[in-house]
């Protein structure tokens, strides 16, 4: 999910949104002020409804970003890297760099988002309630606070649906996890859970549509999101299962050439790019140290009359983006960093701190494709 404004830092993790967040943003901030807050309390000015149902939707987006913080901040307690937390139309996603070691880290992580929309949807009903019958402003206020309190209730109730990837999905996997000892097997259940429940999802959005309206499009996007991401997990389960006893060094594109980061995008085209055959270029600085990643997918993006004078270095992801791994390290750890990278590639560093591969989607392809072919070869042999 690409952040196309960063908000900063918390608890040391990069927090930004998506621009989507746009639409959901005014479609919340209208629906307070042109339907809930007037239907509540009717007959004041319509700049007092935009003015606290645009405050109330900025504090569901910080009910929404508390949720994935808490996420973050246990997943960190239990010794699991956090790339970044993103806002977006769906919702929220924490980025952790590896999965969890053990059911009980799988369960904590995954349970304390619910447990903060439910905590927050208590403190809004509190203060909600003292505020609704009020006179004047305050009422309005108050009915804001009480929807503030129903959509928190409903986003970690809706997060605890057995259905991977929501949260209770998480839960599911990591019960599962714990009574079978099957960690594939645990995450394989609650995947094809995720199925079933967006395809009721799907199912119910329809019948919304034919019975009510648009509305029931809303369903409908949200349930092919969930049975797309549901799918997806459950590849990246079997391949993580395939790849479970593979080495970094096993599949690496080893002794990768570096290119100077003040080189132009037309100088590697022109001059450089008929001699190599890959499309991963590690940039090094005067010094020889690593300055960032650049791709074929970058350098194609740079209008040409601009590749003249843009440096290699500008369109580069800086290191920091860029997931680093040692050559012994198992695949499967690396997988998950490599999702949640911009580019979907890792360098791997030795012990000396020097460049010694690169891993991308095509080398575990490739290796996965070679393995297929052995396995087969051992197969026809042995019958």
């Amino acid at each position: 999910m690409n952040q196309n404004v960063r908000l900063g830092r918390i608890a040391g993790i990069p927090v930004g949104v998506n621009w989507s967040i746009v639409v959901i943003f005014f479609l919340l901030a209208w629906e307070l002020a042109d339907l809930v807050l007037p239907g509540d309390h009717p007959r004041h000015a319509v700049a007092l409804y935009w003015a606290v149902g645009g405050v109330a939707t900025v504090l569901f987006f910080a009910s929404l970003l508390a949720h994935e913080v808490s996420h973050a901040v246990v997943a960190k307690r239990n010794g699991i890297g956090v790339r970044r937390i993103t806002l977006w139309l769906f919702g929220g996603v924490s980025e952790l760099e590896k999965e969890a070691l053990t059911p009980g880290a799988d369960f904590r992580i995954a349970i304390a988002g619910p447990v903060t929309s439910f905590v927050l949807a208590g403190v809004y009903g509190v203060f909600g309630i003292l505020l609704h019958a009020a006179a004047g402003a305050a009422g309005v206020i108050g009915s804001a606070l009480g929807w503030l309190a129903w959509i928190n209730l409903l986003l970690g109730a809706f997060n605890l649906m057995p259905a991977a990837p929501l949260d209770g999905g998480r839960v599911l996997r990591a019960a599962l996890w714990r009574r079978s000892g099957d960690r594939v097997g645990a995450a394989t259940t609650a995947a094809k859970a995720g199925e079933v429940f967006a395809y009721i999802l799907v199912g119910l959005g329809v019948l919304e549509f034919l019975a009510v309206g648009v509305i029931g499009l809303w369903f409908v996007f949200l349930g092919w999101f969930l049975l797309t991401a549901a799918r997806a997990e459950q590849s990246a389960v079997v391949m993580r299962s395939s790849l479970a006893d593979v080495h970094v060094r096993d599949l690496m594109t080893k002794e990768p050439t570096t290119f100077s980061s003040s080189t132009t995008v037309a100088e590697l085209i022109d001059h450089q790019l008929g001699h190599h055959r890959f499309s991963s270029y590690p940039l090094a600085g005067p010094d020889g140290q690593l300055e960032g990643l650049t791709t074929m997918g970058r350098l194609r993006h740079v209008p040409g009359h601009l590749r003249q004078t843009t440096r290699l270095i500008d369109t580069a992801a800086p290191l920091s983006d860029v997931p680093v791994a040692d050559p012994g390290e198992p695949v499967p750890d690396l997988l998950q960093r490599m999702q949640t990278s911009p580019d979907g590639r890792a360098l791997v560093i030795d012990g000396s701190h020097h460049l010694v591969g690169i891993v991308s989607p095509s080398d575990i392809a490739r290796f996965m494709q070679l393995s297929m072919l052995q396995a087969q070869g051992r197969s026809e042999r042995s019958s």
